[in-house]
Formats: structure tokens, C-alpha cells, sequence
């Protein structure tokens, strides 16, 4: 299986049994039994097409707050934190923002730029990926509030763009698209 997946990793580094405890706030967990971190989106994507369907998946953002159990994780952790950590202004009021770039990095870059209300992202441990998940929030803000769409990818490794509607979103709750 191993060999199945590297041949699928590209240029992106894949691990076998990597400690969890590597990449968690808390410095804890067993490993997990493959950890990906892909070098590129076309890397991401081309590792997702050729993964077995079944084989569980699990994304993995700078590990803020993640406990993993001491047997670790079956399948593919996907550590998306090299490549998706862009912030870039493209207008005057709208950011993109990478699923890996740390929300405190997202909040400075607006304040530096003068964009408001993002200062409650620098309450927000973790990254946007992780903000968008749960709609997270802090200092009565909520991430879904401020999103005009994001770009997802699927287990087929196709990127999708979503708006906000396509969403179901609640207090600390996000539903949407299977498997992307």
C-alpha cells in the first residue's frame, strides 16, 4: 500500500507511521499511518485521484488544539500547512486567504492593510482551513460572515468553487458538499 501511495505523492513528501506528536500543539499522538504534504495544489490534487476511495482521510491544519489517541490515525493525514498559507489583497475590501495560512497571520495582514472588522481572527489559534470547518469565531465574529466563496477539492482531486449558500452554517457548525 505504501508503495501504491508514493508513487501518487509527486513531489510532495509522504511518511510512513509518522508521530502525531510532531505536528500537534499539545505534543502529543501515535503516529499516523501516512502523513502527505503535497508540494503544490496539482501535487494535492493528482495524490487525491489516484487514492483508493476507501481509504479514510483525515486534513490536517497546523494542529492547534488536536489531541490524537496514542494508536494514532488509520489512513492519510493530509497536512495542507506548506502550500496553502497565501494572503493576498485583490481588492480594496477583499482578501483570498489560503486554507493553511494562520488566521493570527489573516488578522495582521488586514489590520497592516487597514481592512476591518478581521480582528477577531487573531483570537482564532489555528488556520483558516480549520476557521472555515467550524466557523469559528472570537469577540463577536464569526469566519462564515466574512466569506464571499471558498475553493474546495474532492476526493477525486477535481477544486470546486462554493458560494456561501451552498453551505449550511451555524454557531461552531459548517455543512456542506460531501468529501470535499
Amino acid at each position: 500500500m505504501m508503495a501504491a501511495a508514493k508513487q501518487l505523492a509527486g513531489a510532495g513528501e509522504l511518511r510512513e507511521n509518522e508521530p502525531m506528536s510532531r505536528h500537534t500543539s499539545w505534543r502529543v499522538g501515535g503516529p499516523a499511518d501516512q502523513f502527505f504534504m503535497p508540494s503544490s495544489i496539482e501535487d494535492l490534487s493528482h495524490f487525491l485521484a489516484g487514492l483508493d476511495p476507501a481509504m479514510p482521510l483525515f486534513w490536517h491544519g497546523v494542529g492547534s488544539n488536536l489531541l490524537v489517541r496514542d494508536g494514532g490515525i488509520r489512513g492519510v493525514v493530509i497536512s495542507a500547512a506548506r502550500i496553502l498559507r497565501s494572503i493576498d489583497r485583490v481588492e480594496p475590501y477583499l482578501v483570498t486567504a489560503g486554507s493553511g495560512a494562520p488566521c493570527t497571520q489573516l488578522a495582521r495582514q488586514c489590520l497592516r492593510w487597514g481592512i476591518g472588522p478581521s480582528e477577531f481572527f487573531a483570537g482564532i489559534p489555528g488556520t483558516v482551513g480549520g476557521a472555515l470547518a467550524m466557523n469559528a469565531g472570537a469577540h463577536g465574529g464569526e469566519t462564515w460572515e466574512r466569506v464571499e466563496s471558498v475553493r474546495t477539492i474532492d476526493r477525486a482531486g477535481e477544486i470546486h468553487e462554493r458560494a456561501p449558500s451552498e453551505y449550511t452554517v451555524a454557531y461552531r457548525s459548517v455543512t456542506g458538499p460531501s468529501d470535499e
